[in-house]
């Protein structure tokens, strides 16, 4: 555990290495939201011809946000950790290993309830490390805001659909990776150089 010291400046050691990183990390948001957004299009397009294919990149582009999660742990300073990117990212590897070796008959409702759960659960993340932003007065945190809400509102939407088939499946599928997609780009246009 780190101590804390009244005599340093936390805030500016956050916009320092927010800096610091801030055009790799959002070159690195534009990639994945377009790999996703690609994959959720995919996914819509072609429900039945080419699924087993399209399982699998779906599977992939979900790791690849787990994984992303990680990354942004990692990125961040100390005080301004969120362990809820853990548990998010975890959840994103969980959801995209069973996407990998589950069948889709045995997964359509597991699978549904765990993307609301971490879409809930992702927004809530979003929206709360936003205000924690806002409240050590750090500018353009709306993208972040505006991302949260974005992932509670598909999360009510799976909530509320009839989920029977793959088929369906296939197309919260493509709506998972569609709105993560757009979320991150939003995210991406929303990250400014910092400032005092």
């Amino acid at each position: 555990m780190r101590w804390f010291d009244s005599d340093f400046d936390y805030v500016q050691e956050l916009i320092d290495t927010w800096n610091k990183g801030r055009k790799k990390i959002r070159t690195a948001y534009f990639i994945i939201a377009a790999l996703l957004v690609i994959a959720g299009i995919l996914t819509a397009v072609f429900p039945i011809g080419i699924f087993a294919v399209i399982q699998y990149f779906a599977a992939a582009a979900v790791i690849v946000i787990g994984i992303s999660h990680f990354a942004a742990y990692a990125s961040m300073t100390y005080y301004f950790r969120d362990g809820m990117l853990i548990i998010s990212g975890i959840l994103n590897i969980l959801i995209g290993v069973m996407l990998f070796v589950m069948p889709v008959t045995v997964t359509v409702e597991v699978i549904t309830f765990m993307l609301a759960f971490l879409l809930i659960f992702s927004g809530a993340q979003k929206i709360s490390f936003a205000s924690r932003l806002k409240y050590f007065r750090i500018p353009h945190t709306g993208s972040l805001t505006f991302s949260g809400v974005l992932n509670i509102i598909l999360a009510v939407i799976f909530l509320l659909l009839p989920f029977m088939s793959a088929l369906t499946l296939n197309y919260i599928l493509a709506a998972y990776l569609i709105i993560t997609g757009a979320a991150l780009f939003a995210e991406a246009i929303g990250m400014h150089k910092l400032s005092r």
